[in-house]
């Protein structure tokens, strides 16, 4: 009974019970007390046993209460240094709260996170199909929105270059936009119908200082003279739903537009199927003495070195009706396909099938596109496409005005206005990093060439690619490639290039470093120019 009644009280009242009980009794009282104890345990060995294994509990929890005071003091210590971060950090009054980064606005107005580009089409050699939905989600800081029903998204790009020409009498360096993927900024917004239809907007506005597809070699200010060039490359609204498909009317990307630039070598920011994105500005002089087409059907002296066609008059990429007001369809994507017609301001249309696949080992993108401009206009040569005026053409006075450096190339128009036009484009990646990537196209014009002879643009392209990650930071990419153009202008011309390219990639800052190095040739049936030689490099980066 002492150790049922010693063992139900804490372990500190159990001890002192036990000491005044013991300062109380005699030692004789003690001695029997001892001595009944020893017969009990003797005579009863389950009793004794049942205390030894109470002693053991009561160790175990001296033991965990012991740990436990210890936690308890350790948890008080990171309850104060914690304390003591929250103020360091806690915004002072009048003093605005740190950044905030990635993360999402719960509120109204909020942000899209993370929409870099919109639908359809609006970056650089299109990797191919997609929904017609919202553009992908990509790591965002919040913007917030003018308006509590639309939620935006900013982003864009800067993309400078260092270029080098020679033409054959002259070189210089010149500093460009790079006009393969031009600095711009775009605005993004989007509203919820339903959980399956949004609604929304695509704002991308292009800011390109001396760009590269029209700035000359020789001339002393920037194209345009200290301006900048400000463009809109897409305003539209649109509505889609991943079931029945996309509607965008507005300004921005026609059906056919890109269906010719697919690329998965990893190389467009160096050289890609537009050769005159890099130098079509920069002029082909002309190789000694030769009578060129002047005004009224008449032939005119060009001397030796005068300024030929501007590379962005005879070389094209043939991009369908590219960028125009218009009304856009773009169906579902089913088993990797995707249809998608436009109807352009002036009766101009034009459809395009997409594909973009993953086997065995391979990744195949694949674009084909019909366009239908003969209700467009063809703006007349201006020109001849020559950079400087021929001697008596359109009132050129004399051939001094042809060896004058120009300030401006005269481009011709090599869109596809006035013709019937086909393109189209494949590029396969396999796993090991080559990659082959082809374009063409040609077209049926209604108009004759300024000699009155019939014409038959056409176009060939042709890259191979390899890529691999031989840096922990970013990929790298180099291809070569080889273009030619026929008939873009006159009967009989043909135009060729071919360039190397390289791009290595940054992807901590979103940033492609390239370069390239590109010749370019033109041989014409009235006439001979010398070839140009180009090289550039700089840099894009993404925000």
């Amino acid at each position: 009974m002492i150790n049922a009644t010693v063992n139900a009280l804490p372990t500190g009242e159990a001890g002192a019970l036990l000491g005044t009980m013991s300062r109380r009794r005699s030692a004789v009282f003690r001695a029997a007390i001892w001595g009944g104890v020893a017969i009990l345990l003797l005579w009863a060995p389950p009793a004794a046993r049942a205390a030894d294994r109470v002693e053991v509990l009561l160790q175990q929890l001296r033991q965990q209460l012991k740990e436990d005071r210890q936690e308890i003091r350790a948890l008080r210590r990171q309850v104060e240094e914690l304390s003591k971060r929250v103020e360091e950090v806690r915004p002072k009054p009048g003093v605005p709260p740190p950044e905030a980064r990635n993360v999402s606005v719960t509120q109204q107005p909020g942000n899209l996170p993370g929409r870099s580009i919109g639908p359809p089409n609006t970056a650089i050699g299109a990797t191919g199909v997609g929904p017609p939905g919202a553009p992908p989600a990509v790591a965002a800081a919040p913007v917030a929105a003018g308006a509590d029903k639309v939620r935006i998204s900013l982003s864009g790009q800067i993309n400078r270059a260092i270029i080098y020409g020679n033409d054959g009498k002259s070189s210089n360096f010149r500093n460009v936009d790079n006009s393969i993927s031009s600095t711009r900024v775009r605005l993004l917004g989007e509203g919820r119908v339903t959980p399956e239809t949004s609604v929304g907007t695509n704002l991308e506005m292009e800011l390109r200082q001396n760009p590269s597809s029209t700035t000359t070699l020789l001339q002393n200010l920037p194209q345009p003279a200290g301006s900048v060039a400000l463009t809109i490359r897409q305003g539209d609204v649109f509505v889609a739903n991943r079931d029945w498909g996309g509607l965008r009317l507005g300004f921005g990307s026609t059906a056919s537009f890109l269906s010719n630039e697919v690329d998965l070598s990893g190389t467009v920011m160096a050289h890609y199927v537009s050769v005159a994105d890099m130098n079509g500005g920069f002029s082909f002089r002309q190789r000694g003495a030769a009578l060129v087409p002047g005004g009224g059907g008449k032939l005119v002296l060009s001397p030796d070195g005068a300024f030929g066609p501007a590379v962005g008059s005879v070389f094209n990429f043939f991009g369908g009706l590219v960028r125009d007001a218009r009304i856009r369809y773009d169906s579902p994507v089913w088993e990797g396909l995707q249809f998608s017609a436009s109807y352009v301001d002036g009766g101009a249309y034009d459809a395009a099938l997409r594909l973009g696949r993953s086997f065995e080992g391979f990744r195949l993108v694949a674009a084909v596109a019909g366009a239908n401009a003969t209700h467009r206009n063809h703006t007349p040569v201006a020109n001849l496409g020559y950079a400087g005026v021929p001697a008596g053409f359109n009132g050129g006075a004399s051939l001094a005005g042809v060896n004058a450096a120009p300030s401006a190339p005269a481009l011709a128009d090599v869109s596809a206005n006035g013709s019937r036009h086909f393109d189209g484009s494949f590029s396969v990646l396999h796993d090991s990093g080559l990659s082959l990537t082809m374009a063409g196209g040609v077209r049926d014009p209604r108009y004759r060439d300024p000699l009155g002879k019939p014409l038959s643009p056409n176009l060939l392209y042709v890259k191979l690619g390899y890529q691999h990650d031989f840096f922990s930071f970013g990929r790298t990419a180099f291809s070569v490639d080889f273009a030619n153009q026929d008939e873009i202008i006159f009967n009989g011309d043909n135009a060729q290039s071919y360039s190397i390219g390289l791009v290595q990639n940054i992807d901590a800052t979103a940033t492609e470093l390239f370069a390239s190095v590109r010749h370019e040739s033109l041989h014409r049936s009235f006439g001979q120019f010398y070839p140009i030689d180009a090289a550039w490099t700089g840099a894009r980066v993404r925000f």
